[in-house]
């Protein structure tokens, strides 16, 4: 049974939890700033009939010191909220990480994360498919995913140059 902790219950940390419980993670620990926001997902996701538990915190510091995995769903980390989401002692016993800040792609949760010899996902593929779902919920068209991911691709290497 895998244990997750969630950090951030907006938008993303909504339809991140729905994919997490959906792709059958045994526990989920969501923990934001804001405990009401917290409190109110795992109420809509405890109403659905997967068997996880979930649980919430305000402080990742406070939550239960092993994780399988860590998602952030935070602002923390993008070019204009830098810094760490959690304190690097809770990446020691080396969970997977994903971010889903992809500007930049390298936050400073996935260098260190990586650097302690945890599995690391960026935001890339949450970026993709964020707009291909949208091309096509706009245009009733199918997006090219493939397309999209060198496009995105293409504009993070001239990202780099400048």
């Amino acid at each position: 049974m895998q244990t997750v902790l969630l950090l951030g219950a907006g938008g993303a940390g909504c339809a991140v939890g729905h994919a997490l419980v959906e792709s059958g993670i045994g526990h989920l620990v969501i923990c934001d700033n804001n405990r009401r926001a917290a409190v109110e997902l795992a109420k809509r996701i405890e109403t659905g009939s997967a068997p996880t538990t979930v649980d919430v915190c305000k402080s990742a510091d406070k939550a239960e010191p092993r994780f399988d995995g860590v998602v952030n769903a935070t602002p923390v980390g993008m070019a204009s909220h830098p810094g760490m989401p959690i304190d690097v002692a809770l990446l020691e016993h080396r969970p997977w990480v994903a971010d889903i800040v992809y500007f930049p792609l390298e936050t400073e949760l996935l260098r260190t994360a990586r650097t302690m010899g945890c599995r690391t996902m960026s935001g890339r593929s949450m970026a993709i498919m964020q707009a291909a779902k949208s091309f096509h919920l706009f245009t009733g068209l199918e997006a090219d995913a493939r397309r999209m991911g060198a496009v995105f691709d293409q504009l993070g290497a001239l990202d780099e140059e400048q």
